[in-house]
């Protein structure tokens, strides 16, 4: 009478790192294509730009801003490790360093390396569930998660803690501490949708750690995987001329 409910417990909870793999690849593909929004408050400003994202691979990431008007033309051209953004209004194109993949990418609460994704849960971080999540009580159908970074990952953070569904292991939240185990910022997942032939959160906020600092929102409008992406998206020419092929 005991056993029986222990059981069913093990076997609605996957391995760690066979969910670390399933969060890692929630939004990969072989390649992709989508239109989101992203809206940034600050305390002085707010702003909503309107944007499309092309993706092949691990490796190859092409983003076009379209709106608003001032913004319009504004790209991210990431290849591998290289990540370039063109300005339109200068009509130049700076390299971003290793040294400013931590910064802010478009003012907003993202930085360079949100957008290239090049960490990935289960190749730079070590993890292990938890009973209950470090501030609040644990939520009935929920699985807690913490994540430590490898000693060669470059994050400013000394640990993750992440909420998901046990029934769609779909995240919830994800709550970053530093090394006093203070909040720096939380990111909620929401408006769980089908896109593409996936069901993944819509809706993505990001919130710093001290909430007077605003927050950045991110809605996939709408999105396409492994369709097929020209690899003449993903060059400096198209990077350079505003494009999007």
């Amino acid at each position: 009478m005991i056993l029986f409910p222990v059981l069913i417990l093990l076997v609605s909870q996957p391995q760690v790192d066979e969910l670390l793999s399933h969060l890692d690849e929630l939004y990969r593909s072989e390649d992709s294509h989508s239109v989101m929004t992203m809206e940034v408050v600050t305390q002085h400003w707010e702003r909503t730009l309107e944007m499309e994202a092309w993706s092949s691979g691990e490796d190859k990431t092409f983003i076009l801003v379209h709106s608003p008007a001032r913004e319009a033309g504004s790209a991210t051209l990431r290849i591998g490790t290289e990540m370039w953004n063109y300005s339109p209004a200068t009509n130049s194109t700076v390299r971003i360093p290793p040294s400013m993949m931590t910064g802010s990418w478009m003012g907003s609460h993202l930085t360079n390396n949100d957008i290239v994704k090049e960490i990935t849960y289960s190749e730079d971080y070590t993890g292990e569930y938890l009973d209950t999540p470090s501030s609040g009580e644990a939520e009935d159908g929920m699985l807690y998660l913490a994540l430590y970074p490898e000693p060669s990952t470059a994050v400013v953070w000394s640990r993750i803690e992440c909420a998901v569904n046990r029934e769609t292991l779909l995240p919830q939240w994800e709550r970053y501490y530093d090394a006093r185990d203070r909040l720096i910022k939380t990111i909620t997942f929401s408006e769980v949708r089908e896109m593409g032939g996936r069901t993944i959160p819509s809706v993505m906020r990001i919130q710093p750690g001290d909430e007077e600092e605003g927050s950045t929102t991110v809605t996939w409008e709408e999105a396409v995987f492994d369709a097929g992406v020209s690899e003449d998206v993903f060059s400096l020419a198209n990077l350079q001329s505003g494009g999007g092929m």
